[in-house]
Order: structure tokens, then C-alpha cells, then sequence
């Protein structure tokens, strides 16, 4: 409190009233001057209203906030401009997929170690051939998700064979080599605390700047319309999937990438059971009534019509619709003209020659 005794303007209730105008004025500059309107109809924020006896001082510290919080986020975009340390060196032999378990990269680099050692034979076409059915090695392959993996690491392992490697090596002979050691060290080790710090000055940065947007009133918008999610179907739903470990690249089929043909599996074996289901709910009802009613019954529920053109049983209920189509069909008619011609139905139309059949037809058929 004591860089408050230097601003002008009065104060009263003492050292409480100054803590709470530079809490205030803190506040104020963090969440924007709606902040401040909300303030005006309390008595004890009465500083903030022009006229009041300390609003003079609570003017000053105000601008002092402001000045102090512009200062920081100038030097923020200042320091993202000039001087930023360079990264010393890249590392030969830490860039390489991490989606990859440990299990499939010491395969990978067990591998890469062989062919190298053997690269004279020209090991890795023998390995290819003799190994192309083996799903395990299948990064020999050039279309081979792992095969990029598999070739960053023949290229290791020949700079290493052939002493070919740049920086950061060097020549342990020399007598100076624990000094370039030290010194290397420590330009990766400021290197590396440039990025921590340059990294929290940008998440402080964003941070304002959600506070900032935070500071709208909000209130004073009108709501259009609500959306209700329905919550009566979530029991039903799958568990969510693992992005990680879909991410994983394996060298087996891994159990995770089949989990879409598991799902169209169980919908069809679902399909099935539930035709299955059907068909015997079918064959029990015909069972029931099997047992229920008796053949000679069921018999003498049909009355059965012997027709003129095709010489079949037809049942009475279906007769009308037989002869409609056989009326219509090229293929009778033969028989179709010789039936007219033995009953003289050539001068009638279609639908009379239609009704002089049925009555043909029923009237020279008994009831079966």
C-alpha cells in the first residue's frame, strides 16, 4: 500500500477503503467498463461515480492499471520481434513416430540394425522376399504405413556405420571436446527456457483475451430460441471412441480399427436372429391352429372350381381373379379360342365372355 500514499486525492475510512478502490480498479480494467456500470447503484463502490470525493483517486490508479497492463502486452509482442534464441541443433536420432508402441519400434530398429550390418548383401531385398507374407514385417513393404519409420532408421544406422554425422558430434580426440560439450549444452539449455517462457507469456496473453471477451454484457442480448437435447436415449449409445489408440500404428491388425466390422457383424447377426425369430413365431401360430382345428374343417371352409382353360382346382375366392388373368394372358390363348369357339362366345366382348365363363364353370363344377 505504501505506492498509494504517493497519489493525490483524499481518503476516508483509511487503509480498507484504498484496498478495495485498487482491487476495484484492477477489476475494471481486467473485465472492461460494464464491470464499472454494475458498481454505481452500490453504496460502498460510491468512488466510481463522478463527483464523489475519491473518485479522483480512483481515476489515478486506474490509469495506472491500465498503463502497466499495456506495458506487459506490448513487451510480449516485442519480444515475439527480436531476439529469440535459435534452436542450436536438431537431434539425428529422436525424430520419429510416437504413435508407435514399443514393441513394434524395437522390431523396427531391430531391423534397420540387421540390414545396415548386412547392407553389403543386399539383406534387405532377401528380407523382403523371404519375409513378405509375414504380417510382423510388413513395413519391408514401400506402401507400408511404417515403412517411412523403417527407412529414417536404415538412414540412422548408416551415418552411425559410415562416420558421416554432423552436428551435434564432434571429435572426442580433441582436447577441447568436454568445453564443446558444455557449451552445447548450455545453448540447448537456454534455448529451451526461451520456449517455456515465450510459451507462458502466450497463454497469459490468451487469457486476457478471453477475459476481455468474457466482458461483454451478455444480458442484454434477447435469447431467440432454446434447444433441448434429449437425454431418454443416452443409455443406448456406444462408448465414445479412443482417438489415441486409434492413432496407434501397430504392425498386427489391431483390435481397435475392426471395431466398424465388429458393428456391422452384430447388426447382421441381429438381422438374422431376428428373422429367425419371425419364422418360428410363424410356425407356432400354424401349429396352434393346427392343433385347434381339424383338416376337415379347414376342408370345408374352401369350395374349389375346376377351370375350363387350364383344367385346375382353383378355390372359389380366387376364381374371378384366375380368369381375369387368364383372359389377359397370350400365352392361352389357344386353349382361350377353342373354348370359345365350342360354347359360340366369339361375338361377345371380353367382360361377357368373362361371365359366361364363370358360369361355365360353376356350373359344371361340383363342390370339392
Amino acid at each position: 500500500m505504501n505506492d498509494i500514499k504517493g497519489l493525490n486525492g483524499s481518503v476516508r475510512d483509511g487503509e480498507l477503503l484504498r484496498e478495495v478502490i485498487e482491487k476495484t480498479a484492477k477489476y475494471v480494467v481486467e473485465n472492461g467498463t460494464n464491470f464499472e456500470d454494475k458498481l454505481k447503484d452500490e453504496p460502498k463502490f460510491s468512488f466510481v461515480i463522478p463527483g464523489d470525493e475519491n473518485y479522483e483517486l480512483y481515476q489515478q490508479i486506474l490509469s495506472r492499471e491500465r498503463s502497466s497492463r499495456s506495458l506487459e502486452v506490448g513487451t510480449f509482442e516485442q519480444s515475439n520481434g527480436r531476439g529469440n534464441p535459435e534452436e542450436p541443433y536438431v537431434f539425428s536420432f529422436s525424430n520419429y513416430d510416437e504413435n508407435i508402441t514399443q514393441r513394434d519400434l524395437e522390431i523396427i530398429k531391430l531391423a534397420a540394425a540387421y540390414c545396415v550390418a548386412n547392407e553389403n548383401n543386399n539383406y534387405l531385398e532377401k528380407m523382403r522376399d523371404e519375409f513378405r507374407d509375414d504380417e510382423l514385417l510388413g513395413f519391408l513393404k514401400p506402401d507400408h504405413a511404417l515403412n517411412y519409420t523403417f527407412v529414417q532408421f536404415v538412414n540412422q544406422y548408416k551415418q552411425v556405420k559410415e562416420n558421416s554425422l554432423g552436428l551435434p558430434f564432434f571429435e572426442w580426440r580433441k582436447n577441447d571436446y568436454k568445453y564443446e560439450i558444455l557449451q552445447r549444452s548450455f545453448q540447448r539449455a537456454e534455448f529451451n527456457v526461451y520456449n517455456e517462457e515465450s510459451r507462458a507469456k502466450q497463454d497469459k496473453f490468451r487469457s486476457l483475451q478471453k477475459i476481455q471477451f468474457a466482458a461483454f454484457d451478455w444480458t442484454r442480448f434477447k435469447v431467440v430460441n432454446k434447444v433441448t437435447v434429449p437425454t431418454s436415449d443416452a443409455g443406448d449409445l456406444p462408448a465414445p471412441l479412443d482417438f489415441d489408440k486409434l492413432a496407434l500404428k501397430r504392425l498386427e491388425k489391431s483390435e481397435v480399427l475392426n471395431i466398424f466390422d465388429k458393428f456391422e457383424a452384430d447388426e447382421a447377426k441381429k438381422g438374422s436372429k431376428s428373422k429367425k425369430r419371425k419364422l418360428r413365431a410363424a410356425g407356432a401360430t400354424r401349429l396352434k391352429v393346427g392343433k385347434t382345428t381339424t383338416d376337415t374343417e379347414v376342408k370345408a371352409d374352401f369350395r374349389y372350381i375346376k377351370c375350363p382353360i387350364t383344367n385346375k382346382l382353383i378355390p372359389e375366392d380366387k376364381f374371378d381373379k384366375h380368369l381375369q388373368v387368364l383372359l389377359a394372358d397370350p400365352h392361352y390363348k389357344i386353349e382361350r379360342e377353342k373354348f370359345e369357339a365350342k360354347h359360340k362366345l366369339s361375338n361377345l366382348s371380353s367382360t361377357e365372355v368373362y361371365e359366361n365363363i364363370k358360369k361355365v364353370a360353376k356350373a359344371s363344377s361340383p363342390p370339392i
